[in-house]
């Protein structure tokens, strides 16, 4: 076997191997999607997307997608993104349009963000359209608030 062949076989078992990059986005969906428990509301059902790492495009798409998936069952979901150290500016107008259509439904999409870098580029792109909170406990608790608030005024209507 001659020196470029075994050279070539090394890179492609090389290729083949899944390598992790430094920074990139770990997302998780808590609870897991499926049917929410008998007898609860959509907008009383509360789902947490928790992200960690660097945004990138591509991963802002995952976000939006889960958050989509997540909305199928949870009326109020809490996007944790305390471990984020940097975020893709151009992904933000898609966070605010799914928020928009999340509170024409009857639930909303509360952000928990601890960076000030990560703070300042929401607060930038998407302006007074999103709820920050420094905790997913601060984003829990303002979402329960607001439920409450809102059956309140069903049942007074």
């Amino acid at each position: 076997m001659s020196e470029r062949m075994r050279i070539r076989g090394m890179a492609q078992r090389e290729a083949a191997r899944p390598r992790r990059v430094e920074g990139a986005a770990v997302l998780a969906l808590k609870p897991a999607p499926g049917p929410r428990p008998a007898g609860a509301r959509w907008e009383e059902t509360q789902a947490t997307v928790a992200v960690r790492g660097e945004l990138d495009r591509d991963a802002l798409w995952a976000i939006d997608y889960t958050i989509g998936r997540a909305a199928a069952e949870a009326g109020r979901i809490v996007l944790d993104l305390r471990e984020v150290s940097h975020l893709d500016y151009v992904g933000v107008p898609g966070i605010v349009a799914r928020r928009k259509e999340l509170l024409s439904r009857g639930g909303d999409l509360l952000i928990a963000v601890r960076n000030p870098y990560v703070t300042n580029i929401l607060k930038a792109a998407g302006g007074a359209e999103l709820v920050l909170f420094r905790s997913v406990e601060e984003a829990s608790g303002a979402a329960a608030t607001t439920t409450a608030r809102a059956r309140v005024m069903r049942k007074g209507s």
